[in-house]
């Protein structure tokens, strides 16, 4: 165990990992290494180390090669337009890119492209200029200028140079005010976009200007938004069209009596007893019921028996989501399992040895990671539960080592 006990390991969880070349011997400090990662993209010298160790690279996709030249670095948003040269030039994008025009034509002399994000460019590219980039390639009609993100008509039409006839939206394209849409039919400007969303009444006389695979036809006299809490509802109509999603409180429940219609095209995360109320009323694509209330843990938290003891005396119920870990204290008894409707958690929760497991376990919702009871724990670490506690809530794992959550890992 002493041995076990002395290892170090790194984990790195990120969209894009570029292991190029380790001058300061950064790998040779771990005994185990763990990439978890979009796309990987990793030198034949490094990728031998690594094997050596073990190492464990998860992957969208995972790629050996040597770059030769200098690594140029383009931001989430960058065009390439054919303006620059990138001869023998490696090109990383850091989120969504968009070729332009003849853009394609300038990465002919480059020595490679990968792309964190996806990579857009016009649909009468040369696919051979195309064929050394890596990552996810979208295409969008020719003659369009692109604009990356959701955007109202109006927004769209202020974001593209004057005299543009064909705009482009990688997300959503959001058609509600119509003296916009009167604009851009007077100027002869037409719109594609990923989705649409538009009134009834205004895709009748406007929905000739738009091409979109997803199209959604709000009804008129609906209040959009992109998303809904329950405790905000006193802040907008009678009638609300969600786009994304919607979630409520058991104690908000009378809010609903408010209103006379909730349409919600993404998820409705609504507590048991709202689920009749809100039927009632409006419907969603997707629903989520629970107990209680939510709660959410992103890191570290404790609970204690006093804390749960008081939760149970007033007759609360949580719903617990843990992203990290959660531990019961040693003197969390059985009765105050009561208060916990459901448990789902990524991660790792740690129980005293008691009875109170089990009822605990009974309540499991989705379950990804451990569930361990403390005296074990301590065994196979060796260390003290305050130890532990020290470590994880500082950022750490349970075990020796370093973990690093980032967009972009580089090594070079």
């Amino acid at each position: 165990m002493g041995n076990d006990e002395s290892k170090k390991s790194l984990q790195i969880n990120c969209g894009l990992a570029c292991l190029l070349r380790d001058r300061e011997g950064v790998l040779d400090k771990y005994d185990t290494v763990q990439i978890n990662s979009g796309a990987i993209i990793v030198s034949s010298e490094l990728n031998a180390r690594l094997a050596a160790k073990g190492a464990a690279l998860n992957g969208g996709s995972v790629q050996v090669q040597d770059i030769r030249g200098e690594i140029l670095q383009l931001d989430e948003g960058a065009v390439i337009d054919g303006a620059a040269d990138y001869r023998d030039l490696f090109i990383m994008g850091i989120g969504d890119l968009i070729i332009r025009g003849r853009g394609a034509e300038s990465l002919r002399k480059a020595e490679g492209l990968i792309v964190a994000g996806t990579l857009y460019y016009p649909d009468d590219s040369d696919r051979a200029c195309l064929a050394k980039a890596r990552g996810e390639l979208h295409s969008y009609p020719a003659g369009a200028w692109p604009l990356l993100g959701s955007y109202e008509v109006g927004q769209a039409l202020a974001a593209v140079p004057p005299g543009t006839k064909q705009i482009w939206v990688s997300k959503t394209l959001k058609a509600l005010d119509e003296k916009a849409l009167a604009g851009a039919k007077a100027g002869g400007v037409s719109f594609g976009a990923r989705d649409l969303l538009i009134y009834e009444g205004l895709n009748e006389g406007y929905g000739a200007l738009f091409s979109a695979p997803g199209r959604t036809l709000v009804p008129d006299g609906y209040e959009v938004l992109d998303t809904l809490r329950g405790a905000e509802l006193p802040l907008h109509g009678p009638r609300i069209f969600v786009q994304s999603g919607f979630s409520m409180d058991e104690k908000d429940l009378p809010l609903l009596n408010e209103l006379e219609s909730i349409i919600v095209k993404g998820k409705a995360d609504l507590p048991v007893g709202a689920a009749k109320a809100f039927h009632q009323i409006g419907r969603a694509g997707e629903y989520h019921l629970f107990e209680g209330r939510p709660y959410v843990i992103n890191g570290f938290e404790q609970f204690s028996h006093d804390q749960l003891q008081a939760l149970v005396g007033r007759g609360e119920k949580l719903s617990v989501l843990v992203n990290g870990c959660l531990l019961f204290a040693d003197d969390v008894s059985l009765e105050d399992m009561d208060c916990i409707a459901t448990l789902s958690y990524n991660g790792m929760v740690l129980v005293p040895p008691t009875a109170a497991k089990a009822a605990l376990s009974s309540r499991l919702g989705q379950a990804n990671g451990a569930m361990l009871d403390t005296a074990t724990l301590q065994a196979v670490t060796g260390k003290s539960l305050p130890e532990l506690i020290a470590r994880y809530s500082a950022g750490g794992s349970i075990g020796e080592g370093s973990q690093i959550n980032t967009g972009t890992y580089l090594l070079m």
